[in-house]
């Protein structure tokens, strides 16, 4: 049988209210964050950009590698609250370079929000992936376009689609440092969502850099990370540990929709953050009906249900 479609794309206020309950639920959060550019490795500064991401972080990582002509990766969005971070940013010549994506929907551009911002702000170009420029078609101008294996001021463009199609990293390979976006986190965790998101690519991209050795990794969100293959691998690991818990509850409870299949999946998350938790429960589904373990089935209401095959 043909794995059932992926979902379409949720309407962008469905997205909207997801992200602000996640918030919501998560309440007041104190993400500690040093504040201002500093060095966080060779050729490589941070500065931390606060922006509407998923708790528990409350910033995006801008990075500023190189040491004269600069390449800036996820320059975030110019708000009054990172505006002044942001400005440390306004300098250099090219703006991000799809280490991010294109968020989810128009107004949650933790990562992007600030590309057309500051390319006008500076005249500097804006580099992403093809799939990265697609989705930005209308928002943002995407002048240089990146390839896997591309060089960009000795960094190596690594295609690692997943959380989205046009996600790359950037490797230097002398350092050892790797500059990963939303592939993992240094803080809180990284969804797959269903939308744009794959989960099977995912894990193929973990292990794509795991397999690189890198010795440091520069996340979009959270500290630095040092246990760099150790963190990788442990997400691959974690995410295949969810995915037996996924396949059990649709065993014992099946057929159902992704909904019923939450709380018994995601137990051991606060129940305010199910909404979110179902989004990257489907990705797992989708993944475990390509491999032929699951099946969708049309419900009364037009929804899916899904049951072991």
């Amino acid at each position: 049988m043909a794995p059932h479609a992926p979902p379409p794309s949720a309407p962008t206020s469905q997205i909207d209210a997801i992200y602000a309950a996640a918030r919501d639920a998560a309440g007041a959060v104190t993400e500690q964050v040093e504040i201002g550019l500093r060095e966080v490795g060779p050729g490589a500064r941070v500065v931390a950009l606060a922006t509407p991401t998923l708790p528990p972080a409350t910033h995006t990582s801008c990075y500023l590698l190189g040491d004269g002509a600069l390449t800036v990766v996820d320059p975030g969005r110019p708000t009054p609250a990172s505006r002044p971070g942001w400005r440390r940013c306004s300098t250099p010549r090219r703006p991000p370079v799809g280490a991010s994506r294109a968020s989810c929907s128009p107004t949650t551009g933790d990562h992007v929000g600030g590309a057309a911002a500051l390319a006008a702000a500076t005249g500097v170009p804006v580099a992403a992936h093809a799939d990265t420029a697609a989705r930005l078609r209308g928002r943002v101008q995407v002048d240089e376009l990146l390839a896997d294996g591309d060089d960009l001021d000795g960094w190596t463009v690594v295609l690692t689609p997943g959380h989205a199609p046009g996600h790359v990293c950037l490797a230097d390979a002398g350092s050892g440092q790797v500059v990963a976006g939303d592939l993992v986190a240094g803080l809180g965790t990284i969804l797959i969502d269903p939308s744009e998101g794959d989960m099977t690519a995912y894990l193929a991209s973990l292990e794509r850099v795991a397999a690189l050795a890198p010795r440091r990794l520069l996340p979009a969100h959270g500290p630095m990370i040092d246990d760099a293959v150790g963190r990788l691998r442990g997400y691959a690991a974690h995410r295949l540990g969810r995915e037996a818990r996924v396949l059990a509850a649709v065993t014992a409870l099946g057929p159902a929709p992704p909904s019923a299949l939450v709380p018994h999946a995601y137990a051991d998350t606060p129940s305010g953050l199910w909404p979110l938790a179902e989004r990257s429960l489907i990705s797992h589904l989708v993944r475990l009906e390509a491999l032929g373990q699951v099946r969708a089935e049309p419900a009364a209401d037009g929804a899916a249900t899904w049951r072991a095959a």
